[in-house]
């Protein structure tokens, strides 16, 4: 399996609705916890790959000076050589309120063993750029290009843009993924709709945008994406019918339980 498991982390435009101002500010990325479960598209092409089971949860959560979110996606493959394998990559990072400031730790494991880790923080200036420095594996640091953007951020401008009747934007994301972790991901963002019913612990969902992510390494200056990911996202910032694409097999996230969370009172 040559797909960057890590990514997670993500339908074409048509004729976009009449956007209001009422529509523009009901979008705002709100926190909760969305639990999926994960299993094989065998619509698309497989390489090797029989069956496919396990879990993603994604989770934002707003504190008094940022936003903490937690990432953990884990599952155990059948192929058709009679072998199996599991994976299992958890993320974690707090942002700052005004995007400038993160911290990051992204772990995988085959079972129970680690196989990589990579942790540090990293900081953009007003003017533009920054640099991250990592802490693990090994201390480095590398420099942020002006228009930089962290993944709470990033989802916040998706919505807005969204909500803005928006049909195609592009921004160089970091997620702290590996020494080459600045990734350029291009949305496209059909006309509004709503999203399918799912269990909630909270108010319900009503509508969102269908939307596709193409992830570019920007280092590697390919012409494909590495990764794509198709979901809708509702105006509060949840993913639905998500499908991760990784070139040799997709998966579907079906979400199955979503508790919308409370702010903090600051």
């Amino acid at each position: 399996m040559m797909a960057d498991l890590g990514k997670v982390a993500c339908v074409l435009g048509l004729a976009l609705l009449p956007v209001t101002a009422a529509t523009a500010q009901a979008a705002a990325l709100e926190p909760h916890r969305a639990a999926y479960r994960l299993i094989l598209d065998r619509g698309h092409r497989v390489d090797g790959l029989i069956d496919v089971q396990g879990g993603l949860v994604i989770e934002w959560q707003k504190a008094c000076d940022g936003w903490l979110s937690r990432q953990r996606l884990g599952f155990v493959a059948n192929t058709d050589g009679g072998t199996n394998f599991s994976h299992d990559v958890r993320f974690s990072s707090w942002e700052s309120l005004d995007g400038q400031q993160m911290r990051y730790n992204v772990r995988s494991y085959e079972g129970e063993k680690l196989l990589e880790e990579y942790r540090g923080e990293a900081e953009l200036n007003q003017g533009g750029g920054g640099v991250a420095s990592f802490s693990a594996p090994t201390e480095q640091r590398i420099d942020l290009p002006p228009g930089t953007v962290f993944p709470t951020e990033h989802m916040r401008r998706i919505l807005v843009e969204a909500s803005q009747g928006q049909h195609m934007v592009s921004h160089e994301v970091f997620d702290g993924w590996g020494f080459d972790a600045l990734t350029q991901v291009t949305s496209v963002i059909g006309a509004q709709r709503v999203p399918a019913k799912v269990e909630t612990t909270g108010k319900p969902e009503d509508k969102g945008w269908p939307v596709s992510m193409a992830y570019y390494n920007i280092q590697a200056n390919a012409d494909l994406p590495e990764f794509e990911a198709q979901f809708v996202l509702t105006e509060q910032g949840v993913l639905q019918g998500l499908v991760l694409d990784y070139g040799d097999f997709r998966l579907k996230a079906m979400l199955e339980k979503l508790e919308l969370l409370n702010p903090p009172a600051c």
